[in-house]
């Protein structure tokens, strides 16, 4: 009987893997799902819309102090040169302009940068820790200089009508004024408390709107 022909038995030898090494618990990686897009800018400094919006706002809310500091017209100061209807016409549309830009920024924080933690935190420079876009960045600027012009309004048109309440052209109760200076307070708190961000933009918002009937009260206590 004959024996079947035995085929060589090949082997396959693997290279040898090593045993894996345990390795130490790894931190999570942090992610920051509203740091913005990768390619896009540094996100501008957002305090430098709302503390001019303060200050504009703060400069109609100084008509208080002819409460306390107004003198009597001697002839030898020159009275104001424009109509008073059209100073208060203005400083009424200073209060509403800012009051609208506040709302844009409170529309458009993500867009600024100014959302989230930042919002939340004291007010102070230096939260423009995040990125925006191409269009973030146009509507700071669209805002800048919408502010400005707010802010011009605001501050010359409150000062020409403290000269005209000296003067005798505006006689209003000392509740209006009182209205002022209570507006003028809320302003201070925001300040001295160093309130949120958000807290700061949204008691703004309400100081402006407030400030903006009380200017539209004066109309009605011009001298004719």
């Amino acid at each position: 009987m004959g024996f079947m022909r035995r085929m060589p038995f090949r082997v396959t030898v693997l290279p040898s893997v090593p045993a894996p090494v345990a390795q130490p618990d790894a931190e999570p990686a942090v992610v920051d799902a509203d740091a913005g897009p990768i390619d896009g800018r540094t996100a501008p400094e957002a305090l430098a819309l709302v503390l001019p919006a303060l200050a504009a706002l703060g400069a109609v809310a100084s008509i208080a102090a002819v409460a306390f500091v107004a003198q009597d017209r001697s002839n030898e100061r020159a009275r104001v040169k424009r109509r008073i209807d059209v100073i208060l016409k203005d400083l009424e549309t200073s209060c509403l302009g800012v009051v609208e830009i506040l709302k844009r920024i409170r529309r458009h924080a993500k867009q600024l940068g100014l959302d989230g933690s930042q919002a939340g935190s004291a007010i102070k420079l230096g939260l423009n820790c995040t990125r925006v876009d191409a269009a973030g960045g146009a509507v700071y600027k669209a805002m800048v200089n919408d502010l400005a012009t707010m802010l011009v309004l605001a501050t010359t048109n409150s000062y020409d009508a403290i000269n005209a309440i000296e003067d005798g052209e505006i006689e209003a109760p000392e509740e209006v004024y009182a209205g002022f200076g209570e507006a003028q307070e809320h302003l201070n708190k925001l300040l001295i408390q160093r309130a949120s961000v958000r807290a700061t933009i949204d008691h703004s918002i309400a100081t402006g709107q407030k400030l903006a009937e009380l200017v539209a009260q004066l109309k009605q206590f011009k001298i004719a």
